[in-house]
């Protein structure tokens, strides 16, 4: 985070002459979308970071009805046959039956069929955006700029930028796996997909992240003005004591933007992914704070026969997070990632019956979000540390332990492989004895995770 201070006159019309001073870089700024008055001290609702009230927008669906209709019907009886008929990423179909109601459930992930095997690697992006918070008079109260050195010392001399490259969602790691899942050695995001397919996918299937592209139009800044687009998360007037959020409706409309034909122009076949430095969102009309990161599903560029699939994440310096352990560094980058990969075009299933809940299962959201599922346990169950050389010296990465395939599958027999690349985070043990879960109506019944992210399975199942 860097605050500044200084009052820098800037005429109402004249907002884009920030880029000719702020940071002494050439920004390309993107206009504030909103203007206003300071919002009222109790306007933040403090729920802490991704809190499980925030999971709706943290995975967006902004496609038509007709795309999504198509889709669904793509997946409908198809299993492991890749996408087709619409632009986008590499993606496959498939589903699977669960619940004492033998329900089906269908969905599509990135790259191509884990039977199939071989490699498909995802083009991609990765496009810095830098947050200048300023007052309606113009003072500038903060510049968030995640290509700025110094911004994670004294942990790191790296920016977050090239921590961030050359970090596991990069970079390869050996992760030792455990029980019925083996040890395996890539890309983060990679092994965790490999593992959601455990039993399944061919010894050569791989789905690495090639290396990152810069953006081509940049470096931008988004400039936001205090009142409806920014404030503090607590309440008071700039300088923040508690430290500043953004208005989500604003951040996202910026990210549009961006990716539009205006400045990126970014293809449906190529993964961007938007980095900022310290920023998080709040929900306006009392939705609550903070989202860190989201990922979603958009109509591309070309039209309305393309989908643009693409994500967001905050980095946030481990030795200056309010969150803290919460959201270090990588972390939420990993779960965006792998939530990217697992639910690309962020649906349902495409079945009539209640998503993931049919009499005997129970899980309170309806989309393939491997991150949501784990993040709010302990620190020890949801962080998985990796340790690893960079060109500014050895650092030690967040990410997050993410739920598989398995685990909303409600599969019970599988092993215990539920969870990545911690494997107990996740886990299958029995119930204590006297199990009286209403759905098995008292049967002996098995319990499968802990926490927030617990379920129950039990006979008939």
């Amino acid at each position: 985070m860097r605050k500044i201070s200084g009052l820098l006159c800037i005429l109402a019309l004249t907002f884009g002459t920030v880029a000719s001073f702020a940071a002494n870089k050439n920004y390309v700024v993107i206009q504030p979308t909103t203007k206003g008055s300071p919002l009222p001290a109790d306007y933040v609702k403090r729920l802490g970071p991704d809190h499980f009230k925030l999971n709706t927008y943290k995975a967006q669906n902004h496609l038509s009805a007709q795309m999504n209709q198509k889709i669904a019907a793509q997946q409908k009886g198809a299993q492991y046959h890749n996408c087709s008929g619409f632009l986008s990423i590499p993606c496959f179909d498939s589903w699977f039956i669960t619940g004492s109601r033998n329900s089906i459930y269908t969905y599509s992930m990135v790259g191509q069929s884990p039977v199939a095997g071989g490699t498909t690697t995802l083009t991609n992006r990765l496009i810095p955006l830098t947050m200048l918070l300023i007052d309606a008079f113009g003072k500038l109260y903060y510049t968030f700029d995640p290509t700025a050195a110094g911004n994670n010392l004294p942990l790191s001399p790296l920016s977050d930028v090239q921590l961030a490259e050359q970090g596991p969602i990069w970079a390869s790691n050996a992760y030792p796996g455990g029980g019925v899942l083996a040890a395996d050695t890539g890309q983060f995001t990679d092994t965790t997909f490999r593992a959601s397919f455990n039993g399944v996918k061919k010894a050569n299937w791989h789905t690495p992240l090639g290396a990152p592209q810069g953006p081509i139009g940049g470096p931008y800044a988004a400039l936001l003005i205090y009142g409806t687009d920014w404030l503090c998360y607590g309440g008071e007037a700039p300088p923040c004591t508690s430290f500043p959020v953004v208005n989500y409706n604003s951040i996202n409309n910026i990210f549009g933007q961006l990716l539009g034909p205006t400045y990126e122009n970014v293809p449906s076949t190529l993964v961007p992914i938007i980095l900022t430095d310290f920023v998080t969102a709040f929900i306006p009309n009392g939705g609550g704070c903070c989202v860190l990161g989201f990922h979603a599903a958009n109509q591309g560029n070309e039209g309305p026969g393309s989908v643009s699939v693409w994500t967001w994440a905050t980095f946030i310096s481990a030795s200056n997070n309010p969150f803290g352990p919460f959201g270090n560094d990588t972390m939420v980058l990993s779960h965006e990632v792998s939530e990217l990969y697992h639910d690309p075009f962020v649906q349902t299933g495409g079945t009539a019956v209640s998503p993931w809940v049919d009499g005997s299962v129970q899980f309170a959201q309806g989309n393939l979000e491997t991150g949501d599922a784990i993040e709010a346990m302990a620190a020890a169950d949801a962080i998985w540390p990796v340790t690893q050389g960079t060109t500014g010296g050895s650092y030690t990465y967040s990410t997050q332990n993410e739920a598989l395939l398995p685990w909303f599958e409600r599969n019970p027999f599988n092993g215990g492989g539920y969870s990545w690349p911690n494997t107990h985070t996740l886990s299958q043990a029995p119930h204590p004895v006297g199990c009286t879960d209403p759905i098995t109506f008292g049967l002996a019944c098995w319990s499968y995770g802990q926490g927030s992210a617990g379920f129950y399975f039990g006979p008939p199942y």
